[in-house]
C-alpha cells in the first residue's frame, strides 16, 4: 500500500487558478486539476530495493539512437555487430558493472555525448562541426577513433 501527501498543483503552481491562450487579459479559470485548492494528493510506495527484472539478459548504458539486442547480429550488408563485447551482463550490472560502449555501432563522440568543449578526442572537434555527428569526415574509420581514445586513456 502506498502512501499519500499533499503536493503543489503543477497545473496551477499552487494558485488554484489556470491562466492559458484562452484565458485573456485579467482573467483566469478555475483549475481543473485540483478543483481551485492548489494541492493535489500524491500516492507514491517507498523505496525498499532495486526489483530483480527476469527478463533481462544484456544491459547497455544507452542505445544512442541504434536498435540493441542481447545477441550478436549480422547486418544484411554482412557487417557483425558484437552486443556480446558491449554493455554487460545483468548479473554484472547488478554487481555495479559499467556498461561498455558497442563499438561497431557508434564512436567515442556518440557514446560520451557530453556536448561541444568536452569531446574525447581532437579529432572529435576537428570534424563533427558544431556537434554534429553527421558532419564526421572520418565516422566510417570510427574504429580508429576507438583505438586512439583506448590509448589515451
Amino acid at each position: 500500500m502506498g502512501k499519500t501527501i499533499e503536493i503543489e498543483c503543477k497545473s496551477c503552481s499552487g494558485t488554484g487558478l489556470y491562466k492559458g491562450s484562452t484565458e485573456r487579459d485579467g482573467c483566469a479559470t478555475v483549475c481543473t486539476t485540483c478543483e481551485g485548492t492548489g494541492k493535489v494528493d500524491f500516492t507514491y510506495k517507498e523505496f525498499e530495493d532495486r526489483k530483480l527484472r527476469i527478463d533481462v539478459k544484456r544491459v547497455f548504458g544507452n542505445t544512442c539512437g541504434y536498435i540493441h539486442s542481447d545477441q550478436d547480429v549480422t547486418t544484411k550488408e554482412g557487417k557483425l555487430i558484437r552486443f556480446s563485447n558491449g554493455g554487460c551482463t545483468y548479473e554484472e550490472w547488478l554487481s555495479g558493472a559499467n556498461p561498455k560502449p558497442v563499438k561497431e555501432l557508434y564512436c567515442p563522440y556518440i557514446w560520451n555525448n557530453k556536448g561541444i568543449g568536452d569531446e574525447p578526442l581532437q579529432e572529435c572537434k576537428e570534424y563533427c562541426g558544431f556537434g554534429s555527428i553527421s558532419n564526421c569526415k572520418i565516422y566510417d574509420r570510427k574504429h580508429e577513433c576507438w583505438k586512439k581514445l583506448e590509448s589515451i586513456e
